[in-house]
């Protein structure tokens, strides 16, 4: 039995490429031969957390997916509505590399279901009045304007209940996986907030006709 001390700190870059350099020597000597520890089991932990975020994702998107087409009856609308969602958590994700924060492993399965489970329902408010204006004879423009006008305040309400309810505790707590995950939380509700007033009116104006068409009950309407 031979005990390695290491002066890096958990989880990090430097630490899992030591352990794979070590591991890389142990194994020219005996292929049976076992690196133990807190490093190497969070190694480990890590990358079973990254396979299952791509499994749980992928499931959850899937999931929401079939059931937005059944509400929805399209098969364009659940691909819109996704595509927001999942570019909101694109950039919640995201700006902690130019911030230079680290997150913690599980932060990629927490966030990308939760933001997407707890936000969809924005995007879907805003197309549900977009659809039946358009159904009610409206051209597209005016439409997505009634949509956001009647919904914009019903958004950025809770919105920004679902950041004030994170926030606090992300400000405040002493445990760092906590209050990180809670700053991802408050900041991606933020996030969303702003992508489906902005960035679903555009799509949802930019692929009318295809929405149309592929749409139960909309198919006979005019493109204005």
């Amino acid at each position: 039995m031979v005990i390695i001390n290491s002066q890096y700190e958990m989880a990090t870059d430097e630490l899992n490429e030591q352990v794979d350099k070590i591991n890389e020597i142990i194994k020219r000597y005996d292929k049976d031969a076992l690196l133990a520890g807190e490093g190497p089991l969070m190694k480990d932990l890590v990358l079973i957390s990254d396979h299952d975020f791509n499994s749980v994702n992928s499931v959850s998107i899937v999931i929401i997916f079939i059931i937005m087409i059944i509400v929805l009856k399209s098969i364009s609308l659940p691909v819109i509505l996704i595509a927001v969602i999942e570019f909101a958590i694109f950039i919640n994700m995201g700006i902690p590399y130019f911030t230079n924060t680290t997150l913690p492993f599980i932060a990629s399965i927490v966030i990308g279901t939760i933001q997407l489970g707890a936000t969809i329902d924005y995007a879907i408010l805003i197309t549900t009045k977009y659809i039946t204006s358009r159904k009610a004879g409206i051209d597209t423009k005016e439409a997505i304007g009634n949509a956001l006008s009647t919904s914009i305040g019903s958004i950025i309400i809770s919105g920004l209940c679902f950041f004030g309810a994170t926030f606090g505790v992300g400000a405040y707590s002493k445990i760092e996986m906590i209050g990180s995950l809670c700053t991802l939380m408050s900041r991606g509700a933020i996030v969303s907030v702003v992508c489906v007033l902005t960035v679903l009116p555009a799509l949802l104006m930019a692929f009318d006709k295809i929405i149309c068409k592929t749409t139960i009950g909309m198919r006979n309407i005019k493109n204005n």
